[in-house]
């Protein structure tokens, strides 16, 4: 399946805090269908079924060579629009997944923005102007499918975000509070402890993208040490 194009990408908030939001990728079942019908034409078809309460989606997809259809499926789980439909939606999604659609989302990196938010009566944050969108400008990908370059803007063509060898930001600089985090985070030696601190201090480093990566890096490094040693 070929890449999917800048503007067949979404992107929506998934988190915030008193620094900033989190932004995900992420696509639709239009743009599933649109690739199917470019792709395939009229030699695939979908179909839907439930299996222990769990909507299951199919996607066929004709081979000639053996004259039947070929399926793939995957489970969805409920959206926040009508329960039936959201499930529906998100099981094709998943399905086209298993085809390749958008497997390249996967590859994603971790995507903070920093920006004006507010504390609502409830404790949790949410941006300064909440009706704030954010594009997908470009997106690049190597040999691999993997994304190596990402540009994201928000409704007034502000860059958010810069991905790559023309748009790498500059690191922020440590400030002394900082240094003091990482040394504590290298020196931990499990895996959910690790979890649990970057929960506890991703809201006072100063670059929380760098202080996820960190994280994950140690991560995969405890990971590597228990595999040696089983």
């Amino acid at each position: 399946m070929r890449k999917l194009l800048p503007e067949e990408i979404e992107c929506r908030v998934s988190q915030v805090s008193a620094k900033g939001c989190s932004l995900l990728l992420y696509k639709t079942a239009r743009v599933d269908r649109a690739i199917l019908d470019e792709t395939f034409g009229d030699l695939w078809q979908n179909d839907f079924k439930v299996i222990d309460g769990k909507m299951y989606g199919g996607i066929g997809i004709y081979n000639k060579e053996l004259g039947q259809f070929l399926w793939r499926w995957d489970c969805g789980t409920e959206s926040n629009t009508e329960a039936e439909k959201g499930q529906a939606s998100d099981a094709f999604k998943r399905a086209g997944f298993k085809w390749g659609i958008g497997v390249e989302l996967y590859s994603a990196p971790f995507i903070w923005y920093n920006c004006e938010t507010i504390r609502k009566d409830n404790g949790k944050y949410e941006l300064a102007n909440r009706f704030t969108k954010f594009f997908v400008k470009n997106i690049g990908y190597d040999e691999a499918g993997n994304i190596n370059s990402l540009t994201i803007i928000d409704d007034d063509g502000k860059d958010v975000f810069k991905l790559g060898k023309k748009g790498e930001k500059p690191k922020a600089k440590l400030t002394k509070d900082d240094v003091n985090i990482y040394v504590t985070l290298y020196k931990i030696d499990d895996i959910e402890a690790v979890k649990s601190y970057y929960e506890l201090n991703k809201e006072e480093v100063t670059d929380r993208e760098r202080f996820h990566k960190e994280c994950e890096n140690q991560i995969k490094k405890l990971k590597s040490i228990q595999n040696m040693v089983g």
